[in-house]
């Protein structure tokens, strides 16, 4: 993060000589990737959001966005399958949002493209919405809601069929941050807005002073959404409104519950605009995939903890959504833009819950995002790694992908698209960025990026199939609508079956599929504890000659018949039988690898495809095959060369041990050619501290230095990515620390350590520097439900890096986790879900808190509605001071360590010159210069720090 990145300045310029290569790590830090950060869940797995909106200003105007094809309709075809079938353009399909909400009131979800309403329904999951009601008091034509009056009681009973009314509040302050919670408009977060709930004859309704003039006399009976499709929103006559709200009524012994429905996010609307808009902002013809589709929005996530999910929610929208469906007798499609890291591939609890509703319901089509963790292997992200979804990947459209483009240029696999290796997915890519509808408090930010994009797009793409179908008196089920999608597919040259899947698909080429009989088997195939998703991915020794291999399992789940199944290898490398049977449900085969496919560093990836007696229904499954093969064990900082086609990925593998800090340095061979990098993890988890940087030619290369207190034991995967247009090669110069560092007390003695991991003497000099505080607490519980822990803010302090960790087996369990952070007044500071079982909040403390407390409010989401399984979490706070203090007055000097020795230094260190609060161990910085060119660090918290308190 920056605010480390100045500390490691700061402590490279008191140890008197900074590195030669300082410059490039001083280049690490947190420059955004194309995607941005992660949001709620696509979390949403998740979009570009600007760090502030110009909310009177559109990014470009909507006519301009249709003229140069911002929805990228054309990337797949829908184009000129509109000309050859216009009307089946999703009529008589139901779309099901799941996701932060809709917004109705934006242009282009009004109507469908044969005039009907879009929007059939909308419906809270997340509890975010609802409005504590009590019994209110009228004194003649006032109504005291709490310790609010309004008048116009009059025109309330005049509607009214029962003697009592009910009030509540609405309090922006639950609403999260600005501009979104400013739901009225008034430039201040924190209004309480009284609503009114009454009986009617048309059931219960709502009233409330939408126009902030302290009366409800001109103010309209507002009625469940899915009775009147009514909405409504707090703004001054004559404004329009920054969020639109709708009801939704239950009962409970005669009195009424109210949930209020709203987006304010924005992610939600944006999303359904891409799969059925039509008419976007009254622009004719500015439509979404599927424009005559209808939608119903399914709220799930609540907004203000950064769109997170809430326990059971997305199962019990799920089940609401099918239910519509055949209520209404309308094929049905749901989209879920959401998503967080996989942990142990196969595992997670919400794919097995979701393929469950899916096997029951097999006419249902369900898309989900893949993830924007790419575009590191291994990245695909749950519930987008569920069997029987349609796992959508992300193409970057040529227009979002820059200027002065070749018109020979090809649609690239986008760099932040999750990629598979451990599991079998994408299944498909489609484009990942459009222009969209948002709610008005977002204006400025109508382009959005990610696969939150792309799980829409297809979601109209197959709503358009069957809406084709359902012309033609034919139906298919959801399996078919994914395989004819998946053969329609045309391979990108930017990437691999792991990259893409089967490739962008065509329209026309999956219709033209469908519209001829084939015999599929549904079949789900295995690879070790990954379940009906599998893939072969093994790791190679550089040099070394072994048998690598895996047993795949092929299970049907049509039935117990016999079948004959045949397969075909992508490439010499790949060995496998020619056929294989399945009896009583199952059948298996072995993958081997040839000797030599993978003696140098790198990976090469090819597949297995599994054809049924039906050669024209193309492969029924396919089992990637991806072996990596990492750099040598060792200091080595010899430059590896890598090649990627345009848009595309060199990667570089590096085996790391815990504590063992390392730094690499990629960078472009052409001057021209400016591409990223980025780093992930073991496991594929995006680099804690910041996954991607700027990569050029020369001092413009990109670095990462990971320092010891960060590494952890595996393999690390870094990754080249040409730009969108150009094919580019690079160089990456990996140097593992030929140090471990440790520290600890000794009495009143700070002892510095160093041992030398090489074979090779090493001249080394030692130093520390306070850095910071540090407290480690743990939160157990036995059930489900929001935990609030409190800790003190010292005065000196301006940032706070909040690192958290949980077992990897646990964490398959939630569907979310969000984590928020409050002052002592209930104000929200920031809100940074959590993606994966480790993680890192860094927030930036305001003037306001300083010398006060911050509340961390963790808010764990479980696939079950009712968890009954213990959970824990470890969470480590980490206050930084602005400027290093030097513990050791400089009297180190360099002193030569023999091969595998130890190197110590004894400082006496004073008592901190800082505060350090009570529960926590001051923080501090171990530096190595090794020689004249190197500085290896690692940050140690100091037990028995004798006198430390002032």
């Amino acid at each position: 993060m920056i605010m480390r990145t100045a500390i490691w300045i700061v402590l490279a310029s008191l140890v008197g000589n900074a590195p030669a290569g300082g410059s490039a790590a001083m280049r690490n830090g947190p420059l955004l990737s194309t995607i941005g950060q992660q949001r709620g869940g696509a979390r949403a797995a998740t979009t570009h959001r600007a760090a502030s909106l110009d909310t009177t200003h559109r990014v470009v105007e909507p006519a301009d966005a249709f003229r140069t094809g911002l929805m990228a309709l054309h990337s797949a075809g829908v184009d000129n399958f509109a000309v050859a079938h216009p009307t089946f353009d999703g009529r008589g399909i139901l779309i099901a949002i799941l996701d932060s909400g809709i917004d109705p009131g934006i242009p282009g979800l009004q109507l469908s493209s044969d005039s009907a309403s879009k929007i059939l329904d909308l419906r809270d999951f997340s509890g975010e919405g609802r409005i504590a009601l009590r019994p209110i008091v009228r004194r003649g034509d006032t109504l005291v809601v709490g310790t609010q009056r309004l008048l116009g009681a009059s025109r309330v009973a005049a509607v009214a069929t029962g003697a009592t009314m009910w009030g509540g509040m609405l309090d922006e302050a639950r609403l999260g941050q600005a501009p979104a919670a400013d739901v009225n408009g008034n430039h201040h977060v924190g209004d309480s807005l009284a609503i009114v709930v009454v009986n009617t004859q048309a059931g219960w309704a709502m009233f409330a002073d939408t126009q902030g003039d302290g009366t409800l006399a001109n103010d309209h009976p507002i009625h469940d959404f899915a009775v009147a499709h009514e909405y409504f929103g707090w703004a001054p006559a004559g404004l329009a409104a920054p969020v639109d709200f709708v009801a939704n009524f239950t009962a409970d012994a005669g009195a009424p519950e109210l949930d209020l429905v709203f987006d304010t996010f924005g992610h939600g609307t944006h999303v359904a605009g891409i799969a059925a808009g039509h008419d976007l902002y009254g622009v004719a013809g500015f439509d979404g995939v599927a424009p005559g589709a209808r939608l119903i929005g399914l709220k799930i996530a609540d907004d203000a903890y950064g769109a997170v999910t809430v326990t059971g929610s997305m199962l019990r929208a799920l089940e609401y959504a099918i239910a519509s469906a055949r209520r209404r007798q309308m094929p049905l499609v749901i989209n879920l833009s959401f998503g967080v890291g996989n942990e142990v591939d196969g595992t997670a609890r919400i794919d097995a819950m979701i393929d469950s509703v899916l096997l029951a319901n097999p006419d249902v089509v369900m898309t989900v995002a893949a993830g924007n963790d790419g575009p590191g292997l291994s990245t695909i992200g749950f519930p987008g790694s569920a069997s029987r979804v349609i796992s959508v990947g992300a193409t970057l459209p040529l227009s979002f992908a820059g200027t002065n483009l070749a018109s020979s240029a090809v649609e690239p696999v986008a760099p932040f698209s999750s990629r598979g290796a451990e599991i079998a997915g994408p299944d498909i890519v489609v484009p990942g960025a459009a222009y969209s509808t948002i709610p008005n408090f977002a204006i400025g930010n109508e382009e959005e990026t990610g696969t939150s994009m792309a799980a829409p797009y297809a979601a109209g793409l197959a709503a358009r199939l069957l809406s084709g179908l359902r012309s033609s008196g034919r139906t298919a089920p959801g399996r078919m609508i994914r395989q004819a999608l998946r053969s329609a597919g045309h391979v990108l040259p930017s990437g691999s079956i792991v990259d893409e899947g089967m490739g962008l698909p065509d329209l026309t080429a999956a219709w033209e599929w469908l519209s001829h009989p084939h015999e599929v088997a549904d079949l789900a195939v295995d690879v070790g504890s990954v379940h009906g998703r599998g893939a072969v991915f093994l790791t190679a020794e550089p040099g070394v000659a072994r048998a690598l291999g895996a047993r795949v399992v092929v299970r049907r789940l049509d039935g117990n018949g016999p079948l004959t199944l045949h397969l075909h290898a992508s490439a010499p490398w790949i060995q496998v039988p020619e056929a294989f049977a399945i009896s009583a449900g199952r059948g298996e085969f072995t993958v081997g690898m040839a000797a030599g496919a993978a003696d140098a560093p790198g990976v090469v990836v090819g597949s297995v495809e599994i054809d049924g007696p039906d050669a024209s229904a193309g492969p029924i499954a396919v089992v990637p095959v991806t072996v990596r093969t990492p750099i040598a064990a060792g200091g080595t900082r010899t430059p590896l060369a890598v090649t990627m086609p345009a848009g595309g990925v060199g990667r570089v593998f590096v085996p790391v041990d815990t504590g063992r800090g390392f730094q690499v340095e990629i960078g472009m061979s052409d001057p021209s050619i400016h591409g990223t990098a980025s780093l992930h993890e073991p496991g594929g988890m995006p680099f804690r501290d910041g996954p991607s940087v700027a990569a050029g030619f020369g001092t413009a290369a990109g670095m990462f230095d990971v320092g010891g207190s960060d590494v952890v034991n595996g393999v690390y995967e870094v990754d080249a990515v040409a730009p969108p247009a150009t094919a580019a090669s690079a160089t990456v110069a990996v140097r593992l620390a030929p140090l471990r560092l440790s520290a600890a007390m000794q009495r009143d003695t700070l002892l510095v350590t160093a041992r030398n991991l090489v074979a090779a003497p090493l001249s080394v000099r030692l130093r520390a520097g306070l850095i910071g505080a540090e407290r480690q607490i743990v939160v157990q519980r036995n059930v489900g439900g929001e935990v609030r822990v409190v800790v003190p803010i010292p005065p000196w302090a301006t940032h706070l890096v909040l690192d958290t960790d949980m077992s990897r087996d646990q964490w398959s369990r939630f569907t979310d986790f969000g984590l928020s952070v409050f002052d002592r007044r209930g104000r929200e500071i920031d809100v940074s879900p959590i993606n994966y079982a480790t993680s890192r909040a860094v927030v930036d403390l305001p003037d306001s808190v300083s010398h006060d407390s911050l509340a961390i409010l963790l808010s764990p989401a479980f696939a079950e509605a009712n968890p009954s399984t213990p959970w824990s979490i470890n969470l480590t706070f980490k206050y930084y001071v602005d400027t290093p203090y030097s513990l050791d007055g400089g009297g180190s000097s360099f002193k030569t360590v023999a091969a595998g020795e130890l190197r110590e230094e004894r400082f006496t260190p004073d008592a901190a010159p800082v505060p350090i609060p009570d529960g926590f161990l001051p923080l501090i910085t171990v530096v190595a210069l090794e020689g004249p060119e190197h500085i290896w660090t690692r940050e140690l918290p100091i037990a028995r720090w004798t006198g430390h308190q002032r």
